[in-house]
């Protein structure tokens, strides 16, 4: 994937947490999408696993870019497919 800022090559990987990660507007005392209206999740926490979501590095202009809209972003997501 080619970086949508500099266009040099990104580097696929993982963000991982112990927690569920989550995107919001703001920084709040609880991490937890369902609690907010605005938040989306990335992925899940499984109790064994942690949460996981694909994500691809810059590192010439230091951003990471995670696609959501990728079934397969999120490494606990449950597919009708599976």
């Amino acid at each position: 994937m080619k970086c949508y800022c500099c266009g040099e090559e990104m580097e696929p990987g993982v963000i991982q947490s112990a927690q569920e990660i989550n995107w919001q507007s703001k920084k709040r005392l609880l991490n937890n999408s369902d609690l907010y209206d605005d938040a989306v999740c990335l992925s899940r926490r499984s109790f064994w696993k942690g949460s996981a979501v694909k994500a691809w590095l810059c590192r010439n202009c230091k951003k990471v870019v995670i696609d959501y809209a990728d079934p397969d972003s999120d490494f606990n997501q449950k597919h009708s497919a599976e």
